[in-house]
């Protein structure tokens, strides 16, 4: 079996992303498996990351070579493309992907890596259009963000008309449809103005790290609240960990504990800001760092994000038993944490909530200690070996 995967970038194990994790981690075990893993890919990435592995490459563009697309997939003998969720811009090739795969009896899977509806979702906030006022720059786009926010529940329906032929290309271009968890296949459909199920297939994100935390090193972890995160407000939302970090750090509970942030990105600046503007006491930046040390420090992880697919964060904070407080904001989030027994969910924007479930955890040693067990155990669900395997089940019901 040779399977094409199809990005809108090239893949290196040392790029973030999780498209370039999953597809870079995958590839890997299917070809110990035995399949044949080929790249599609539409831009390059910089030249200092070293290429991931694959048995051979084709770069595509918008201005699709159908004639060179079937040569690759004839020469290489490929039976399946997977098509990985796309930017905007290419978009439109799927047609001609299916097209040609159809006449040469390949099948397709186009692979969901979100949670339907995220684009409209982006977060916006006032003390973000204030900051950018100050600093004489973005604040028109900062401003409307905000008032997207604001005015959400009025402008959502024309949002999704907008939307719609962003889900239903892929939906009317495959023969599956995978998304992360089956709690996005009613958003989906109702995205893409559907009504039928047929093609929906749920695989979730498999687990990046192989170690896992021992029992003797829970009981030494550090009185540490950890956000890992790429620093974009308008999608990780960080302000909101930073809103109840302020509410805490006076309170006694809270006088031995500290606010980690591990990343870097464009809103760091703004993060330094509200720190200074709120007085915030014992917050500490890392930098962009291998968070497994970190997770495996840490006892509590935070998660605001405003749309998510599945988050290897996540995952990864439960394997390492870290307990995970989020908000409510995606679908998958139920399939990694249940709520009061291996973490916590509070509503989606409710920041009493939220900021009420750090200080129970914080002060509640037996409770964390035990979600934190839980969450050890409940990871192993998503070892690679389980996810590999409804991977291979799904290329053999289509290859029949």
């Amino acid at each position: 079996m040779n399977l094409l995967t199809i990005n809108s970038f090239d893949c290196s194990a040392e790029a973030g992303g999780g498209v370039n994790r999953m597809t870079v981690l995958l590839s890997r075990e299917f070809r110990k498996r035995g399949i044949g893993c080929y790249l599609g890919f539409y831009e390059d990435i910089p030249e200092t990351f070293a290429r991931a592995p694959f048995e051979g490459r084709i770069k595509l563009s918008r201005h699709f070579d159908d004639n060179a697309f079937a040569s690759f997939l004839r020469s290489n003998k490929i039976n399946i493309v997977q098509v990985n969720f796309l930017k905007k811009e290419n978009l439109p090739t799927i047609s001609r992907i299916y097209a040609i795969a159809r006449q040469l009896g390949v099948k397709v899977i186009y692979a969901f890596h979100m949670c339907p509806g995220f684009q409209t979702v982006t977060y916006g906030s006032w003390e973000m259009v204030k900051y950018c006022v100050r600093q004489k720059k973005n604040v028109s786009a900062e401003t409307k963000k905000w008032l997207m926010t604001v005015f959400r529940p009025l402008i959502a329906p024309f949002e999704r008309l907008y939307l719609r032929p962003k889900y239903r290309i892929p939906y009317e271009n495959c023969d599956v449809l995978v998304t992360l968890s089956e709690s996005y296949f009613k958003p989906y459909m109702r995205l893409a103005g559907v009504t039928d199920n047929a093609k929906f297939k749920a695989i979730g994100n498999t687990l990046r790290f192989e170690e896992y935390i021992t029992q003797s090193e829970l009981s030494k972890k550090q009185k540490t609240v950890i956000v890992v995160a790429r620093f974009d407000e308008d999608t990780k939302r960080i302000s909101i960990a930073f809103r109840a970090w302020r509410k805490i750090q006076n309170h006694p509970v809270a006088a031995d504990w500290q606010l980690q942030l591990v990343g870097e990105g464009r809103d760091r600046a703004f993060y330094e800001y509200l720190i200074d503007k709120w007085n915030l006491k014992r917050v500490v930046f890392t930098g962009l760092q291998n968070p497994q040390p970190y997770y495996r420090d840490a006892s509590l992880f935070l998660m605001m994000s405003s749309a998510e697919g599945w988050p290897m964060v996540v995952t990864e904070a439960c394997q390492q038993g870290t307990v995970v407080i989020a908000m409510d904001s995606f679908g998958a989030l139920h399939n990694i944490i249940e709520n009061g027994y291996n973490g916590m969910i509070v509503p989606n924007n409710n920041l009493p909530a939220f900021t009420e479930a750090i200080e129970e955890l914080m002060w509640d040693e037996s409770r964390r200690q035990q979600y934190a067990r839980n969450a050890v155990e409940s990871s192993k669900r998503f070892e690679t070996p389980v996810i590999i395997d409804k991977w291979l089940k799904l290329f053999n019901s289509l290859l029949k």
